[in-house]
């Protein structure tokens, strides 16, 4: 599974969540799950995004365990 799968998979779980909010009768219940629930993956959502952004930037560089020590350095 890729990070944007993964995002597209959240962004929909936050709509069903959403609705789900919107739809209860029970105002205590509604403001629990958006709280709770909602606003949370909300911002894991906008993490993931700003991720997914930077990798197709190029910032994260694919590096072997090779690449990350030099010969001088202990591990």
């Amino acid at each position: 599974m890729t990070l944007k799968e993964i995002y597209d998979e959240l962004d929909r779980i936050l709509d069903d969540i959403n609705e789900y909010a919107d739809n209860t009768e029970s105002g205590n219940l509604s403001s629990d799950v958006t709280k709770d629930v909602a606003d949370p993956l909300e911002h894991v959502l906008s993490a993931l995004d700003t991720i997914i952004d930077d990798k197709a930037a190029g910032i994260y560089e694919d590096y072997g365990e090779d690449d990350l020590y030099t010969e001088d350095e202990e591990f």
